[in-house]
């Protein structure tokens, strides 16, 4: 399977912070809840912290959190519909990307030199 990052044209820096939470969502299986949450909470943190948050980018980011933590309560649940809730997942993210590509490096991020 082709991951949802391959192609995506975003800044290096962003495709490097949204690896961990993409391949979590594409690859987490039953009783990964703890992962899932994991990848999904700290790769949302750094994103805040690397780039500036427009609302359009916000809600993308939101709803992409969102579903990924209803993704994570599927995996351990019986009967949790995990190939609806990963495909729901996938679906946030691949938005949150297309609006990632226009994002601009926050001031933390430009002070470090990792601005692009």
């Amino acid at each position: 399977m082709a991951g949802i990052l391959e192609g995506a044209g975003l800044q290096p820096l962003l495709a490097t912070v949204m690896r961990p939470w993409v391949s979590a969502v594409e690859t987490a299986s039953p009783g990964m809840h703890g992962m899932m949450a994991s990848a999904t909470s700290s790769t949302a943190a750094s994103l805040k912290r690397r780039i500036v948050v427009l609302p359009a980018l916000g809600s993308a980011l939101e709803v992409a959190v969102a579903a990924s933590n209803l993704f994570a309560a599927a995996l351990d649940t019986k009967n949790g519909r995990v190939a609806d809730q990963r495909a729901a997942a996938l679906a946030a993210l691949a938005v949150l990307i297309e609006n990632l590509q226009s994002a601009e490096p926050s001031e933390d991020t430009r002070a470090l030199g990792l601005g692009w």
